[in-house]
């Protein structure tokens, strides 16, 4: 096998490697999810591949400045919006594209295409997947004003219990005779709009946010 089919079965298998780890991230609700655990992952091996090559011009000293490098660019494309944090993607592909451009200005033009043919695919084709991913895990904050009512508070944890759906938070307080109780949850959108439908025609429930 030439080095240039050995270089894109490695990447090839970085990729598929990575999609299964970004998998099970996004559909555990993890920030990093599978576009962002994909790029790392062909990085990654793009990054040893040129370390194996360059390491025989004795210039492998070079990719530990430019990682370093990148990283400090790549983290300030990441921000917090709320319960969502946002850039995480695009500062993997910042990363993966500095391995490209390294392995172009190293002469490996084949290599480097070959990375961008694959970052091109988890771009385009991957996002496909994100979406069906958060159909199943929409997440949405139910703000409830109910009865002042122990028993009340109950009915209602019981409908997110018997739901397929996932609490993350809960807060509750008690304000003008009032419980007002925040969930945030994760869960399919047709099972909330069915959580929705169930709070709505309780009649301990008086005002309720989605």
């Amino acid at each position: 096998m030439s080095p240039f089919l050995q270089d894109s079965l490695s990447l090839s298998v970085a990729l598929l490697l990575g999609a299964a780890i970004g998998l099970e991230r996004e559909l555990s609700d993890k920030a990093a999810g599978l576009r962002t655990n994909i790029l790392i992952c062909v990085g990654a091996a793009l990054f040893t591949v040129m370390n194996m090559r360059l390491y025989i011009l004795r210039d492998a000293h070079l990719i530990a400045q430019i990682v370093a490098g990148v990283g400090f660019l790549g983290a300030g494309a990441i921000m917090r919006d709320g319960e969502q944090v946002k850039g995480l993607t695009t500062a993997a592909t910042i990363w993966v594209v500095a391995a490209v451009g390294m392995a172009a200005g190293a002469g490996d033009y084949e290599i480097a295409a070959a990375t961008t043919v694959l970052v091109l695919v988890v771009q385009s084709v991957f996002p496909r997947l994100d979406e069906w991913v958060d159909e199943l895990r929409q997440r949405h904050t139910f703000r409830i004003a109910s009865e002042l009512d122990d028993d009340c508070l109950e009915q209602i944890k019981t409908v997110f219990r018997d739901a397929d759906v996932k609490v993350l938070r809960r807060k509750l307080m008690k304000k003008d005779g009032m419980y007002l109780s925040e969930w945030y949850v994760s869960g399919p959108r047709l099972e909330q709009k069915n959580v929705v439908r169930k709070l709505l025609e309780s009649k301990h429930v008086r005002e309720l946010t989605y």
